[in-house]
């Protein structure tokens, strides 16, 4: 089993973000929109700031997984959070900064435009606005930046709409290993679309070729509780992962299937057969569809699953109970509060179901209330190793985060995905 302590966290933030967003009336003049990233060389980090973005209504800005400042001149210092971004359980910076669960209120310019100066480590980050009186962002109406749209549009009823920044990695003044998530060439980067029916999102690779003699390996990803079909991409950075992954030779060019598991039936999540219905799901639609439409292949031993969260425990429940649907799995921040099957109460017969897949990987941010001990973890790891199954788990600082399963992702891709 191979198992690893990742502490991401080093010495200095990489970014600082201004954004102008929210012209109320009105032309905002010559103010830039959307954000736009430039180095600050005042600052100890190297800091970099961004400017201007526009939407209908006063707004505030959301941030739920990074840092934002105080002031919108001065380039803050990092202090331990409750949960992420701490480095061994030392405190990583100072005292300005720290990992925001809530908005951050803009402030509006002579031109018109709302403002925000924030900083932002290295790295690939969401952002949105906030319209309405919300008290905590997780679950705030979120709107994303028209100056900025997502990748994928979000689904009409959804409550929560995204955008993304990418800070540019700078050796001088590292934070996390964010290598992975830099957009490689254009002529490296593959497609993203979202079908209707059935609802899932579609990643296809660079130089993607629907008559070549072999079906593409197929790798199904799951979000979790709150999103759709569209959140890997919009908010995981999944392409941009599998861009670099592809185009540095880790993982061979591979159709990637997002699916969303909110409409499987009128009780949702509550169902009793909840898990049941999204294997039956998988089984009759969403991999049909993949092998007839995508030219994924139909071979187990080609397909990969990995979910978070919610996600996570429908890979566990794949795992466990439908042997030989895929050859590995990627199960990361699996809830305790939702069939928790810790190592010992694992019976024979799951026991045998997790020794047809090849490879596990299991992961968990250090700091995240909502999941198993990352030794909790490791003892099951230990009893599906037990079982012949080569397991692999990785434990990061931080908690129940995009930015997190951004390195559970990339780290599955080079260590576990379609290996042998």
């Amino acid at each position: 089993m191979a198992s690893r302590h990742v502490s991401r966290v080093a010495a200095a933030l990489a970014g600082a973000l201004a954004l102008a967003a929210c012209a109320a009336d009105g032309d905002a003049g010559a103010a830039p929109l959307g954000p736009t990233v430039v180095a600050d060389a005042s600052s100890p980090p190297a800091t970099r700031s961004p400017s201007a973005t526009r939407t209908p209504r006063r707004a505030r800005c959301g941030w739920p997984e990074t840092c934002t400042s105080r002031s919108p001149h001065r380039s803050p210092s990092m202090a331990r959070p409750p949960r992420g971004w701490a480095a061994n359980g030392r405190t990583a910076m100072s005292r300005r900064c720290r990992v925001r669960r809530t908005s951050r209120r803009l402030t509006r310019g002579e031109d018109g435009v709302w403002e925000l100066t924030t900083a932002v480590p290295a790295g690939l980050w969401n952002y949105g606005f906030v319209t309405r009186e919300c008290s905590l962002i997780l679950v705030c109406s979120v709107d994303a930046d028209p100056a900025n749209p997502p990748t994928l549009a979000a689904a009409a009823d959804a409550t929560q709409a995204w955008s993304q920044v990418f800070v540019p990695v700078d050796s001088a003044h590292p934070t996390y290993d964010a290598a992975t998530q830099i957009p490689v060439a254009a002529a490296e980067r593959g497609t993203v679309s979202r079908v209707d029916d059935p609802d899932i999102g579609v990643y296809l690779p660079a130089g993607y070729d629907p008559e070549r003699a072999e079906p593409y390996p197929v790798l199904v990803l799951s979000h979790g509780a709150g999103d759709d079909e569209t959140a890997w991409f919009t908010q995981g950075g999944a392409a941009e992962q599998l861009d670099h992954a592809i185009a540095t030779g880790a993982l061979e060019p591979t159709v990637v299937v997002t699916t969303d598991f909110t409409g499987l039936s009128a009780e949702g999540m509550e169902d009793p057969d909840f898990f049941t219905l999204y294997a039956t799901h998988l089984r009759t639609t969403v991999l049909p569809y993949a092998h007839e439409r995508l030219h994924a292949s139909a071979d187990p031993d080609e397909r990969a699953f990995a979910g978070l969260s919610m996600g996570g425990r429908l890979a566990e429940h794949l795992l466990l109970n439908e042997p030989g649907l895929f050859a590995t799995y990627g199960m990361w921040s699996m809830p305790t509060a939702v069939r928790n099957v810790p190592a010992a109460a694992l019976t024979d017969t799951q026991r045998d179901n997790a020794a047809t897949a090849s490879a596990i990987h299991l992961g968990t941010g250090a700091q995240d209330p909502l999941t198993p001990s990352p030794s909790q973890v490791d003892d099951l790891a230990a009893a599906y190793e037990d079982t012949g199954v080569r397991t692999t788990t990785l434990e990061t600082d931080g908690g129940h985060a995009w930015w997190v399963w951004r390195i559970m992702l990339a780290d599955f891709l080079a260590t576990t995905a379609f290996s042998d």
